[in-house]
């Protein structure tokens, strides 16, 4: 065998075996797949559970996609802040082939459910980002939106700004939790 063979194994077995716990372990993040919300609704639509999906129903968020109009049903720019998981795995891509991803869906704001969809209630169920974080909501909520206003909110400091995560968050929570919170 020829001397280089031997090391070159070792590291072909090395980036199989290793590679993968790197990942787990905050190497390269895992692209899950985004599910769409009928199946957050499967579980997030019962009373025991909170009747979020109701509550989402009833939001700007679920009616996102019907404020495009004409070519914006299909330009990217739009797509990526009116549809669910835009671009990535199991996202949307056309109305044609993924019509159950439009409007901004529970995984924008909490994560693609692939595998938080498939663990059994009796398990400890799989999370994803449970809280909204500041800068998934700004991908969106930026002075590249159309419908931005520079003095939306007025921060805590008195000063206006297009944009206030702390605010944005509490009208966006869910009514049932708004109510567990007082």
């Amino acid at each position: 065998m020829k001397k280089w063979i031997q090391p070159a194994v070792n590291v072909g077995l090395f980036a199989v075996l290793l590679l993968p716990l790197y990942s787990a372990q905050g190497g390269e993040p895992e692209k899950l797949k985004f599910v769409g919300d009928a199946k957050c609704k499967m579980c997030h639509n019962m009373a025991s559970s909170g009747k979020y999906w109701d509550d989402w129903s009833q939001s700007k968020h679920a009616k996102a996609f019907s404020l495009l109009k004409g070519d914006e049903q299909k330009d990217a720019k739009c797509l990526k802040c009116h549809t669910t998981g835009f671009g990535e795995p199991g996202g949307f891509t056309d109305l044609e082939k993924t019509p159950k991803m439009v409007n901004v869906q529970c995984e924008m704001c909490h994560g693609p459910g692939e595998k938080h969809a498939v663990a059994h209630k009796k398990e400890n169920p799989i999370p994803h980002s449970w809280k909204p974080e500041e800068k998934t909501c700004v991908k969106c909520h930026n002075k590249d939106n159309p419908n931005w206003k520079e003095d939306k909110y007025t921060d805590k400091n008195g000063k206006k700004t297009g944009f206030d995560f702390e605010q944005a968050v509490k009208l966006a929570v869910h009514k049932v939790k708004k109510e567990e919170s007082k």
